[in-house]
């Protein structure tokens, strides 16, 4: 799993980096337009009466505030889904270059054999492009069970004589770690911890 962790971080570091940069970007756009807003609502503000001044400058920082930590968050959001689509891309992109998915989907396959625990594979079943090379990589395992093509993409599931299966695809553990991912993309931007 961190052999595959290692090359999403990799595949995905210089795509991540670009929309770090441009989010960090958007976020000061957005930081800077509130606090002109802020300061443009607090300067009417005051030139009302004593007691309202006080009043509607209060009201008028809290708000500029809480537009500004709306501004904040949306743009923290969008930057973790654009970091999220990009590294969805370089996964689809892998998936499609037949060369550079075969060791990955062997990795894949021996993980979840693995997972079995010595039980035996009923059935190994892959996205139908990858059903002839999952049957060589499965042989190379040991794996006696028939490859078949079915809804699967990115990866395998095998399923047992219990009836039970276990699925390991790359969309699936991207999304297992979407949480992690979330956390440091938004420490990474803005220089603090989300809980995901």
């Amino acid at each position: 799993m961190s052999d595959l962790t290692a090359l999403l971080e990799h595949e995905a570091s210089a795509e991540i980096d670009a929309i770090m940069s441009e989010a960090r970007e958007r976020a000061s756009a957005m930081t800077a337009k509130a606090e002109e807003e802020a300061e443009a609502t607090k300067a009417t503000r005051e030139r009302s009466t004593t007691m309202q001044r006080d009043a509607l400058r209060v009201r008028a920082q809290s708000a500029a505030r809480l537009e500004a930590s709306a501004l904040r968050l949306r743009a923290q959001h969008e930057a973790v889904e654009a970091v999220y689509a990009a590294a969805l891309e370089r996964i689809e992109a892998l998936i499609e270059d037949a060369t550079a998915y075969e060791p990955v989907l062997d990795a894949l396959l021996a993980e979840t054999l693995a997972a079995l625990g010595g039980e035996a594979a009923t059935e190994i079943v892959v996205a139908e492009r990858d059903v002839a090379s999952a049957q060589v990589l499965a042989t190379k395992r040991g794996a006696a069970a028939p490859v078949v093509a079915g809804p699967i993409h990115g990866g395998v599931r095998v399923r047992t004589g219990r009836g039970s299966s276990i699925e390991n695809t790359l969309g699936g553990r991207l999304e297992s770690l979407r949480g992690e991912l979330a956390s440091e993309i938004t420490e990474v931007l803005f220089g603090e911890t989300t809980v995901a």
